[in-house]
């Protein structure tokens, strides 16, 4: 989550941990006065916005990372699911902020390329027999993209434990995408 601007890492810090943080505390988090901040981002919704703009790059990235073209379909989701664990608490519950719906569309947009990619993974695991047909790829998408606020927010709130986040979002997901008498392979890991 780590960028060169300190004061929006510092922001989703803490908007992650405290969702309804003023502008006032997310200055005072940041080591700077209300004004700087105000200068930087004229609204919450301005900062919210720029955030949530970051962590759909994050998202980019973390897709990118994973390798979804590489090997069998669950061990590239395994992946996938690995990295977007180490953005959720960073970026999750920024889902959860109001941002204007021209907003959410353009945000939306920029992560359309994004989302396809993932889509073609779980198609092309289920052409391969390793993933359940039944379960169309874009339950995958919303499936995961809430599971991984949830367990930010369990996180958040003291009822998961973060180093168990992974494991427990990787297990939920495949054991609900493996077609039966499929490999477990690593990816359960």
């Amino acid at each position: 989550m780590t960028s060169r601007d300190p004061i929006a890492d510092a922001a989703a810090r803490l908007l992650a941990a405290r969702p309804t943080a003023s502008m006032a505390e997310v200055a005072a988090a940041a080591g700077v006065s209300r004004a700087t901040l105000f200068r930087r981002y004229p609204s919450r919704s301005a900062l919210v916005i720029e955030l949530s703009r970051r962590a759909v790059e994050a998202y980019t990235a973390a897709v990118e990372e994973a390798r979804l073209e590489e090997g069998p379909a669950a061990d590239a989701l395994a992946r996938l699911l690995g990295g977007l664990t180490r953005l959720a608490p960073g970026y999750g519950l920024l889902a959860l902020q109001p941002i204007d719906e021209a907003v959410e569309a353009d945000l939306l947009a920029l992560a359309a390329e994004t989302d396809d990619r993932v889509r073609r993974m779980v198609h092309r695991g289920q052409e391969s027999g390793d993933l359940r047909v039944d379960v169309p790829a874009e339950w995958v998408l919303s499936s995961v993209t809430w599971l991984v606020v949830a367990a930010a927010d369990g996180v958040r709130l003291g009822r998961l434990a973060a180093g168990d986040v992974e494991r427990l979002l990787t297990m939920t997901v495949l054991d609900g995408l493996r077609r039966r008498g499929a490999s477990a392979g690593d990816a359960a890991g």
